[in-house]
């Protein structure tokens, strides 16, 4: 666990490693791939990556999870990450949302899954975590979501969050787990003693302990 004393040091640190990560993907394979959170702990890092002088036209950018809603919704990913990370320097980047068939919950997954094949063995996945141990839309107590750590093969499923909007599409395990580098941003002390002990049968975040390989943290 890499610990900052304010969210801005964690934000600096995080984006130079990211920006490390995707230059030297790009050297070795002549493209970069991003799988990333949304909710509100990454926005200012996004921000701050957006203006980072990077190859972006190298770069493809897929969601780690959304909520099944318009893309024109408060509540979608692919409208913070586009709004926000998709500017400046970056806004050359290629983004895949993950909502493409709004009339279809089940045709719509379908979409998705055939289109993150390429984005299958991603360079990065930039996880969060909330309060109850849950990470991407993989969530305590649904079938599921339980199915998504379960899985032995890459899949995009529909998970039920217990909060509206409730329908929700994420990657599962395996998907996470093919990534080269998988990090896992949270903020507060409340945060950090749910991931310190979390428990296997309560709290999913416990099945990505082993994947991740950098935790970034600050109680501020």
């Amino acid at each position: 666990m890499i610990e900052f004393q304010t969210k801005e040091r964690l934000e600096e640190g995080l984006c130079d490693r990211i920006v490390e990560i995707i230059r030297l993907a790009i050297q070795e394979k002549g493209i970069a791939k991003l799988l990333l959170s949304g909710g509100g702990t990454p926005k200012e890092l996004y921000r701050r990556l957006s203006n980072c002088e990077l190859d972006w036209n190298s770069v493809k950018i897929g969601l780690v999870d959304e909520r099944f809603v318009t893309i024109d919704s408060p509540f979608s990913n692919q409208k913070m990450i586009s709004e926000i990370l998709l500017q400046n320097s970056a806004k050359h980047a290629t983004l895949f949302g993950m909502v493409y068939s709004i009339e279809n919950y089940t045709e719509n997954v379908e979409t998705v899954n055939k289109m993150y094949e390429e984005l299958n063995d991603a360079d990065l996945v930039l996880l969060g975590m909330g309060a109850d141990g849950h990470t991407a839309s993989i969530f305590p107590g649904d079938q599921p979501s339980i199915q998504c750590v379960q899985d032995k093969s890459a899949f995009i499923r529909n998970t039920n969050a217990p909060n509206d909007p409730k329908r929700r599409i994420t990657l599962n395990k395996p998907f996470i787990s093919n990534a080269k580098h998988i990090f896992l941003m949270i903020t507060g002390d409340l945060k950090r003693q749910v991931f310190i002990q979390c428990d296997p049968e309560k709290h999913p975040i416990h099945n990505f302990k082993e994947v991740i390989s950098e935790v970034y943290f600050t109680t501020n």
